[in-house]
């Protein structure tokens, strides 16, 4: 199948999973940037329950920015949830002591969804994890073979789907949430291992996502949005980073002494 056609059915499967995972009476929220990937859900998931949209980030971030305007321009109800410093790095204490997640590859954003999960009051909560990895969403596989970009990509999915999707999930049941990934539904991930590479990735990334999610309706300004990813367009690495300079230590070093003192650097 060309492109036209596989963005055709990748938007039809998209639509029949989020159905399936909604219902018309439900409250449902979405962990909202105003980029492709949450911005196809959330044209999706509108026509199947009450839908929120939650925008996070520090004053003045891209994605409290973008994300409001992009609500705005959806016309779907939202809610903006600003942290600070002390925020964050309480978050990092309940991601090392609560929630038991070591790995600082992972840690700023185990960081990022905690400060928005502890915030949501609906049960049922998506998010966009996923599409990067089956689609080609990051720019590090843009600098690969196309060989070495799908190996890289499978990897990188086994390692999302196996070890921190379940990770997430044990983080929101924590604070009574189900929280639902609709990229990483089995139909969504099957389709995408017979799409060919150049289809994810050729001239832009995730290409046939953009390609489907105009199907869909999502404005050009949000299909067309470069990537952004979480802890980064929400300013929480960046102060993450900025604290581990000032303790004069390293994050493995912090987060064992988070395990064994129960506390953090002032």
């Amino acid at each position: 199948m060309g492109l036209q056609e596989n963005a055709e059915e990748l938007a039809s499967l998209l639509m029949k999973n989020v159905k399936e995972e909604l219902r018309f009476d439900e409250e449902a929220a979405l962990m909202f940037s105003g980029g492709l990937d949450s911005a196809t859900l959330a044209v999706l998931a509108r026509k199947y329950c009450n839908l929120k949209l939650y925008i996070s980030g520090i004053e003045n971030s891209h994605d409290l920015i973008w994300g409001c305007q992009s609500a705005e321009l959806l016309d779907i109800p939202y809610s903006c949830i600003v942290y600070k410093k002390n925020d964050i790095i309480k978050s990092l204490e309940n991601v090392v002591l609560i929630h038991e997640m070591h790995n600082p590859r992972w840690i700023s954003t185990f960081v990022a969804f905690d400060l928005v999960l502890q915030k949501i009051p609906e049960k049922l909560v998506l998010c966009g994890q996923g599409a990067d990895e089956l689609f080609a969403g990051y720019k590090k596989y843009r600098e690969m073979t196309p060989q070495d970009a799908e190996a890289r990509m499978q990897v990188d999915y086994l390692e999302l789907a196996n070890e921190e999707l379940p990770l997430y999930q044990k983080m929101a049941r924590h604070y009574g949430k189900n929280l639902i990934a609709p990229f990483l539904e089995d139909e969504i991930v099957k389709f995408s291992e017979k799409i060919p590479f150049e289809h994810k990735l050729d001239g832009e990334n995730k290409r046939v996502l953009r390609t489907g999610a105009g199907f869909l309706g999502v404005p050009a300004s949000m299909t067309e949005k470069p990537k952004k990813a979480m802890q980064y367009g929400s300013g929480v690495s960046k102060v993450l980073k900025q604290y581990i300079k000032s303790s004069g230590n390293d994050l493995p070093g912090i987060i064992e002494s988070i395990k064994n003192n129960g506390n953090h650097y002032e």
